[in-house]
């Protein structure tokens, strides 16, 4: 059996939450290949998968990591942004050709889908987003009436395209959400899906490689890691894109190193080709790259995390019982929907990027020393447990590809 992955490339939730699936389709002598670009290509590369290159999609960032859209519709607009995607969708019809996949296996990735319908290749989507939408306002001060004539058009003009991107989403065989089950879905105000594709849909439990059960005790991981256990413990996740996940990083290293809060702070700078040895100075553990099975044990031996919004840290975060101290990418508005739903399930804070500077330890010292946050983290880490995604999703990859071959 062959199949064909294909995660979203820009940064690196998307592909990491799809490898324990591929490793565990590996296991049952699966045949396998990533297709992505960008974050997702280099991640692959440095780990020695199967790749098939496929044409790069971005969107445009300031130099803080805010979205600018703007700069996207200039450089992107309709027209060069079309010509793009119907180039990824030839690149993906030729790699399919190539591979010759039993199944596409796509992670948010609406190329993939319409080059597998065309090959007549069933396809099983994973994503967290079936709504995408765009900022109403920019989160910047004042707007010129130029500009708010161009959101307002954007606004319009984006009812259609959100439309056209929910009816590619449900040409899928499924729609995998790894998300926790009610009341607990993280991406629920992401998700919106029309009650005629419900049918379609099938919440799977958050794509954890290393739970916690399967992991050492706190104590063990600490004297593997050499982290003292005398003091709270905060692992801090830098990811997103190169330009936001550099901004992160100089932002929070200039709070963390002249603070006076007395905790250890872990910090992976989400870069895949970089070191694995961390740096170490003060209180301060730096990682400029943490692998799945270290990340986890940092996980298991922290009493916080803090990191942007994207759905995939918060889910891992929160299956090892962790609170989160949320950092949202301005204008971001699937990371401003997660964030917002984990502050409401109790098991988070919010903190907004343009107060970081001034905001970063006192909201440090709400969770770390808040009972009620860990204990409602706890109560939804249970949750995850009873679920065992990683197995199911792999048997219905299988179950779905069998179907179709024994249909011919």
């Amino acid at each position: 059996m062959r199949v064909y992955v294909s995660p979203c490339g820009l940064g690196l939730g998307h592909i990491t939450r799809t490898v324990p699936i591929v490793e565990e389709l590996h296991s049952r002598g699966v045949e396998v290949t990533f297709s992505t670009y960008l974050d997702g290509l280099e991640y692959a590369k440095a780990r020695g998968y199967r790749l098939a290159r496929t044409v790069p999609i971005s969107f445009k960032v300031k130099a803080d990591g805010t979205v600018d859209f703007k700069q996207t519709a200039a450089t992107s607009g309709l027209s060069l942004g079309l010509r793009r995607f119907l180039k990824q969708v030839v690149a993906e019809i030729q790699n399919m050709k190539s591979f010759r996949p039993d199944i596409v296996f796509s992670d948010s990735r609406a190329s993939s889908i319409l080059a597998a319908r065309l090959l007549r290749i069933p396809v099983v989507l994973m994503l967290n987003q079936f709504r995408v939408e765009i900022v109403r306002r920019p989160s910047i001060g004042r707007l010129s009436l130029m500009d708010r004539l161009f959101f307002l058009i954007a606004n319009i003009f984006w009812i259609f395209v959100r439309g056209l991107i929910g009816e590619v989403w449900a040409q899928s065989r499924l729609i995998l959400i790894p998300d926790f089950p009610h009341p607990y879905t993280i991406s629920i105000r992401n998700l919106a899906v029309p009650r005629r594709y419900m049918g379609k849909v099938k919440l799977v439990g958050p794509i954890v490689g290393f739970t916690p059960e399967r992991l050492p005790s706190r104590e063990e991981i600490a004297e593997e890691l050499k982290l003292p256990l005398n003091r709270p413990i905060v692992y801090v996740a830098i990811s997103g894109p190169r330009v936001e996940r550099t901004h992160l990083r100089e932002s929070i290293l200039s709070v963390l190193r002249a603070s006076t809060l007395d905790m250890t702070f872990i910090i992976s700078c989400g870069m895949p080709n970089g070191r694995t040895e961390p740096s170490r100075s003060s209180n301060l553990v730096e990682y400029e790259w943490i692998d799945d099975e270290t990340q986890s044990k940092v996980l298991k031996a922290s009493d916080a995390v803090v990191c942007r919004s994207g759905h995939g840290m918060i889910v891992k975060a929160l299956t090892f019982g962790k609170p989160l101290l949320l950092i949202p990418t301005p204008d971001h508005t699937e990371q401003y929907g997660n964030a917002e739903r984990a502050v409401e399930l109790g098991a988070a804070l919010m903190l907004e990027q343009r107060v970081l500077r001034t905001g970063l330890q006192r909201t440090l010292h709400a969770i770390v020393s808040s009972p009620t946050l860990r204990a409602r983290a706890e109560e939804i880490g249970g949750a995850a447990l009873r679920l065992n995604a990683i197995p199911a999703v792999a048997d219905l990859l299988m179950g779905v590809a069998g179907d179709e071959s024994g249909s011919e």
